[in-house]
């Protein structure tokens, strides 16, 4: 299986490639987008692929925690899908912000770059949410996989399991957050969390249904939860009607119609009812996300479908990769799946409440660093960092005690020592107090003759690949993105473009100014003048439609 599932991942993967390089090289232009909300495609695919990333989590530690007789037989399928869905979801926020090599700028840690973070934006959340999630997972795996060969280790499972079990709530929370805190009113809503954890953990539980199936492996429990979650979301999708008016009977039929199928005996037990039970759910929950990004109609472009491909085939690549390591170096890993014998029931205590304890510590002394950088922003705004940056500290430390029992004292204070050096250069690299100008190599300008806008055209192209992010397509802003992210900037009417001049604009657009990111490097100054020229005629434009 593992084998055809990676040709099929590759298959689906090279279109999708071309699709993200073409979607880096020319922007936000490039996907179907409206230009009220900004947000597009990779979006809705980031929120539904970090839905599906849930998976692991709940199978692996939260059915730990709760002694699950099933547990075992599924713990390492929904990590491996945990690893593949995290890696797929955190490409799409920076294949979305068009500068992937700058990642680093929404890592808040003060005044420090001179370039403040701006601690009240979803984006810095979702970053310190994910990485923590995305650390905790891989530590989690790595632990399962060890404790075939070092029995010790089963005593920390547990502890790490309970510290899991929060964290994968938060972040889903913080992720439905990114759309109640903005303007748009279907979006607002103290129910959302619910919703949200809700679709991510159904969704969740139907991709590992369908891993099961292609593994050829039945486990009823898992067809009974499909059942139970499709009730669930019933509930939030008759709330959003009554409420909203908000309703999509596709999305009802896919949802929650057919996986009732599997109240019938004799369906319930054909292998392909379950499959396509589970398949109908995730195709319900991606479209729910697609509309709910984009609630408008909108025309989609290839690049749409390719960041769909892409997506499916990484993770099949990846799942299948994950599989053949573990087959090699770690076979009872798998060999446990087919076990019938419940986890053993040990906890490490002490190291649980010392790494418990830790991980306050230092969330409290980041709440305290960045009040003394920062103390214009209220404490608040910086509470959706806490409890990821106190896990992530937790499960570190956790692991670094397990390694400590398994492995000979000296190894794992070089390792540590190698370690702490990696990350402290590593830091000041990111916090180099670097200007915050664009260098990319992919498109850099290597002669003026070369970048020449030869028509209104290649000037709008030009625009929507490099200012419509911020400015938008019609010259009125993306009022959404750019009161996330920075202080909403002036309008250019017409009087004021033709105040400040041609010449002058054209060099705040090479140069930066103020939150304006200087594009010298990546555009030329003929590019820059034709930019120019092209935001006159919107502003001409939008005045004439007064």
């Amino acid at each position: 299986m593992n084998r055809y599932l990676l040709i099929f991942g590759i298959i689906l993967l090279i279109p999708g490639l071309i699709a993200v390089d073409f979607a880096l090289a020319f922007g936000p232009a490039s996907w179907a987008i409206s230009q009220k909300e900004f947000w597009g495609t990779p979006i809705s695919n980031f929120v539904f692929w970090i839905g599906l990333a849930h998976a692991g989590t709940f199978f692996s530690a939260i059915l730990l925690v709760l002694g699950a007789r099933f547990q075992h037989r599924i713990a390492l399928i929904a990590e491996f899908s945990t690893l593949a869905s995290l890696v797929i979801a955190g490409s799409f926020p920076l294949i979305h912000l068009g500068i992937p090599s700058r990642f680093d700028a929404m890592i808040p840690f003060g005044n420090v770059r001179t370039f403040l973070i701006n601690p009240e934006s979803p984006l810095t959340w979702d970053f310190v949410a994910i990485l923590a999630y995305t650390t905790a997972s891989t530590l989690f795996l790595l632990l399962h996989l060890l404790k075939t060969k070092f029995s010790t280790l089963e005593s920390f499972r547990r502890p790490m399991a309970w510290i899991l079990f929060p964290l994968v709530l938060w972040v889903h929370t913080i992720v439905s957050l990114d759309f109640a805190v903005t303007f748009v009113p279907e979006w607002q809503g103290a129910y959302f969390p619910l919703y949200f954890i809700s679709g991510a953990l159904f969704s969740g539980i139907a991709l590992v249904q369908i891993l099961l199936e292609l593994l050829k492996r039945h486990v009823r429990r898992i067809e009974s939860l499909l059942i139970t979650f499709s009730w669930a979301m019933l509930s939030f999708w008759i709330w959003e009607a009554l409420t909203k008016n908000i309703w999509h009977p596709e999305i009802l039929v896919f949802g929650f119609l057919i996986p009732q199928l599997l109240w019938i005996p004799s369906l319930r037990e054909r292998s392909m009812v379950r499959a396509s039970a589970a398949l109908a759910v995730i195709i319900s929950l991606w479209w729910e996300r697609i509309l709910l990004v984009q609630k408008n109609p909108l025309d989609w472009t290839w690049v749409d479908i390719g960041l769909l491909s892409f997506g499916i085939g990484l993770f099949c690549v990846l799942f299948a990769l994950l599989r053949i390591f573990t087959q090699k170096f770690f076979a009872k890993a798998l060999d446990e799946e087919s076990a019938e014998e419940l986890p053993k029931n040990l906890f490490a205590k002490r190291p649980f409440f010392f790494s418990i304890l830790l991980g306050v510590f230092c969330a409290a002394g980041f709440a305290t660093y960045f009040i003394c950088n920062a103390s214009a922003f209220p404490i608040l705004r910086i509470v959706p960092f806490l409890l990821p940056i106190a896990a992530l500290v937790a499960i570190v430390s956790l692991s670094g005690i397990a390694a400590w029992k398994i492995f000979s004292k000296s190894k794992v204070i070089v390792s540590f020592i190698a370690i702490f050096c990696a990350l402290v250069s590593a830091s000041a690299w990111i916090y180099r107090g670097h200007e915050t100008a664009y260098d990319e190599d992919y498109i850099q300008v290597k002669a003026e003759k070369t970048q020449t806008v030869r028509s209104e055209r290649e000037a709008e192209k030009l625009f929507n690949a490099r200012c419509a992010s911020c400015h938008g397509k019609d010259g009125k802003f993306n009022k959404k993105f750019v009161r996330e992210y920075y202080p909403l900037p002036q309008k250019l009417s017409r009087e004021r473009i033709d105040s400040l001049g041609v010449d002058s604009l054209s060099q705040v657009i090479l140069n930066g100014r103020n939150y304006m990111q200087a594009f010298r490097g990546r555009v030329s100054e003929s590019e820059a003048n034709a930019l120019v020229m092209h935001l006159k005629k919107l502003a001409e434009k939008n005045a004439e439609a007064k």
